[in-house]
């Protein structure tokens, strides 16, 4: 079940935007002011956050602020709901990372489809979040098999071209026809050598395509906030 987060610091309102949530099929917690709705989206862990700017302690856009700068929250939904209409407080609630308004009072089927859409925008982001960890896992995985088998035919190829090149020291005491097979074994093993060492070259570069790609995906989050 959905878990929407109602932060306002009129109790009334809290009731209200609780039972319509509650009647939507999402379970409601409360919080009365900014700094409070911080700490409970960090225990939490709520599917969507709705906040109202005016509130004591914390303002709601300061509040906005906190969540989307924090590693931990930055993809966590934030709804500013305000009876304020002027574009400053807009451009000031989009700024600190804002994702959509709502009006007060907000109408239920309005607020419905509102929810909606962010739950979906936020479940397709925690779907490519999980997908990215266990690629990155799988890789991990992938890469520490084909090194272990890369080394496995090194040594074995190693023994058996030192092998080769004792006898071709003695091959005076072969026929001519054992003679004349050693030269292509030895490139055979040489060659084998070769295209052991270009895979693991080749895996080690995907696997640091993949990290590249991995960082930037990661670097786009907001950098975690300073404690003060």
């Amino acid at each position: 079940m959905p878990k929407v987060l109602i932060v306002d610091d009129e109790p009334a309102n809290l009731e209200m935007a609780q039972a319509l949530i509650e009647a939507e099929g999402y379970k409601a917690v409360i919080a009365s002011d900014g700094d409070a709705a911080f700490k409970m989206v960090l225990e939490e862990r709520p599917d969507i956050v709705m906040m109202d700017i005016v509130m004591p302690k914390m303002n709601g856009i300061e509040a906005c602020r906190k969540i989307k700068t924090n590693p931990l929250s930055y993809a966590i939904p934030v709804i500013i709901v305000t009876a304020l209409n002027s574009a400053e407080d807009k451009i000031k609630a989009i700024k600190a990372g804002a994702d959509d308004f709502i009006g007060k009072p907000f109408d239920r089927t309005e607020l419905s489809a509102r929810l909606k859409s962010l739950l979906r925008l936020k479940s397709i982001h925690d779907r490519l979040e999980s997908s990215l960890v266990s690629l990155k896992e799988m890789q991990k995985v992938r890469e520490e098999l084909l090194t272990r088998a890369a080394k496995d035919v090194e040594n074995p190829m190693r023994v058996i071209a030192e092998c080769l090149q004792a006898v071709s020291a003695e091959r005076h005491l072969l026929s001519e026809e054992t003679s004349q097979k050693i030269e292509p074994a030895l490139f055979c093993v040489d060659m084998a050598t070769t295209m052991t060492a270009d895979f693991a070259n080749i895996m080690h570069m995907e696997q640091d395509k993949l990290r590249m790609a991995y960082e930037s995906l990661k670097a786009q989050e907001p950098p975690e906030e300073k404690q003060e």
